[in-house]
């Protein structure tokens, strides 16, 4: 478009389409007619020039394909018309037909493109993706920050970023937080409902650990299995303060007690390429798979709303599958571990079944149940629970309680998330209350009522006589010992929702808790948010209760909090 026209005369000047040629012309034509007609055939002439010098460029960017990238910090002179291309469709095949509704709030959440290729041998992970990071906040952003979760000490990895680029421009980045965090400056700040693409390139090595079925390993190998969450750099959540310039990244690191992550709910596309023998255990749906070599095979799939992505994997499981309301569930085990893992997929059909009843639809193709190194406790992921070796076999009385604890965090967590470090029981309580609701629903109440009265109230009880009684709401790593953590946040917070459900009644109590995740569903609650849905429902009492049971730090922080 910006191509100069070529001067009449030059030698590269094109033929004069209109020149009249010499035998046609008159034989003596007078000056002054002469450039009349000059006149008359010049504008014709660079009118023509110009034309062919615009069509040249359309030609050559139509086939090249190729025009020049907007960066964020770039502001065009005038609109640029592209074709309308829906960036979410590709999300599509992880949802169920009916709960596609579900992308239409999801337009402004990260977006992670990945592609690793994992070595068992040396148990390393090459990998690259590109992350389309919004500001969603209401101040502008200097930096970004990722955090490298592998690098936990009680993760025991090695992640190491290579490469950083801005919208295609190299970035600087430095680390901190003991390395669990990247900060990557930009060249100019982001402004809110601006966004900017971030692409990355990094290696992982992960640990193994002792093969032994008491072993505790979130991330690393054990025991034939490897579990690799959060093996990307994954965006760190910016937690905004009471006024525009004091909000704050988060970058705790937490405790080996507690969850570790705290994230956005976010869209994957992970492409991974695996030792052929290695069966794969995921979040999201699977929609490609190809064999890349007689020893790899590539597999490839998308997310609905995720908070992180997992991968884990063995090359001995055996699995089996069955639906609950339109979604797959499927069981993974190890070959000694038929009989569990057989009676893990039908708890988790039951479960799903039970809290979709309760909370409102499972949204998702697709559910993954599979044992891990995980002694006998579980991990809750999107679209996916772990389980320790010992709940398949010598712990397998606690099995349904932990797949029916671990299930009922697709909704608490998931969908409804917190920061589970500083507010851990906001998950944790109602996830151990849904326990119980999934009991009666099953069993009757007697057997919820047994089941209170051994894992709740008299756990509790023994505090209160030891004086080691302290209040719910409290972050991880104030609690004097993993005894007084699990009684406090999951038994005592789960009898507040006893209590809670008791001053209600069971109907409103159950519109309560669906009202409560239709508000905030692929949110992030705190303490405030919570007790702002309790004083919706208009009795002073509850916030009592609120008080005398739970704490009352929310309550200092304002008389009448608001929701996000």
């Amino acid at each position: 478009m910006n191509r100069p026209l070529l001067r009449p005369g030059s030698a590269r000047q094109p033929a004069f389409p209109h020149q009249v040629t010499p035998a046609a012309a008159p034989a003596a034509m007078p000056a002054r007619r002469r450039l009349f007609a000059l006149a008359l055939l010049l504008p014709v002439l660079l009118a023509t020039l110009l034309l062919a010098a615009c069509g040249r460029d359309r030609a050559t960017a139509d086939a090249t394909g190729e025009s020049a990238p907007r960066r964020f910090w770039q502001r065009s002179a005038e609109p640029v018309v592209t074709p309308v291309v829906d960036p979410l469709e590709r999300y599509q095949v992880a949802l169920k037909a009916d709960s596609l509704a579900v992308l239409e709030s999801m337009d402004r959440a990260p977006r992670y493109t990945l592609d690793v290729t994992l070595d068992v041998i040396s148990r390393t992970l090459t990998g690259s993706g590109e992350v389309w990071v919004p500001n969603n906040s209401r101040e502008p952003w200097n930096q970004v920050l990722f955090r490298l979760y592998p690098n936990l000490d009680y993760y025991g990895g090695d992640l190491t970023v290579h490469n950083v680029t801005l919208d295609g421009l190299p970035a600087n980045f430095t680390y901190q937080d003991e390395n669990t965090s990247l900060r990557i400056l930009l060249p100019r700040p982001l402004l809110p409902d601006d966004g900017v693409t971030v692409r990355l390139t990094w290696k992982l090595l992960w640990p193994s650990w002792v093969d032994a079925s008491a072993v505790y390993a979130l991330f690393g190998k054990s025991q034939q299995m490897t579990s690799l969450p959060l093996f990307y750099p994954s965006l760190a959540v910016f937690d905004e303060g009471a006024s525009v310039g004091s909000g704050r990244w988060w970058t705790t690191l937490g405790t080996v007690r507690g969850d570790a992550a705290y994230n956005y709910a976010s869209l994957f596309t992970v492409k991974a390429t695996l030792p052929s023998e290695q069966v794969p255990v995921t979040s999201g749906s699977l929609v490609l798979t190809n064999t890349v070599s007689p020893t790899q095979t590539q597999y490839t799939w998308v997310t609905g709303p995720s908070r992180e992505f997992l991968l884990h994997m063995s090359p001995v499981f055996a699995s089996a599958s069955e639906e609950a309301y339109g979604t797959r569930v499927t069981s993974y085990w190890l070959p000694e571990d038929e009989v569990g893992g057989r009676a893990a997929l039908r708890y988790a059909v039951a479960s799903l079944r039970a809290f979709s009843d309760l909370y409102g639809d499972y949204p998702f193709r697709d559910m993954r149940v599979s044992v891990a190194p995980l002694g006998f406790r579980g991990m809750e992921y999107p679209q996916a629970m772990l389980l320790g070796v010992d709940l398949y076999n010598r712990q397998r009385p606690n099995l349904e309680v932990l797949v029916a604890h671990e299930m009922a965090h697709q909704w608490w967590y998931q969908m409804v998330h917190n920061d589970p470090v500083a507010a851990p029981w906001l998950d944790e309580a109602i996830a151990e209350y849904s326990v119980r609701l999934y009991m009666e629903e099953l069993s009757g109440a007697d057997r919820a009522d047994l089941f209170e009265y051994q894992r709740w109230e008299l756990p509790n009880e023994q505090l209160r006589q030891r004086g080691t009684d302290t209040v719910v709401s409290a972050p991880v790593d104030s609690f004097i010992n993993g005894t007084q953590y699990e009684t406090v946040v999951y038994g005592k917070g789960a009898l507040f929702f006893a209590a809670l459900r008791k001053e209600l009644g069971d109907s409103q109590f159950r519109r309560f808790l669906q009202s409560y995740v239709n508000s905030h569903r692929w949110g992030i609650v705190a303490d405030e948010d919570f007790l702002a849905a309790l004083h919706i429902v208009g009795k002073p009492e509850l916030v009592q209760l609120y008080r005398e049971m739970v704490g009352d730090r929310a309550l200092q922080v304002s008389a009448v909090p608001t929701g996000n």
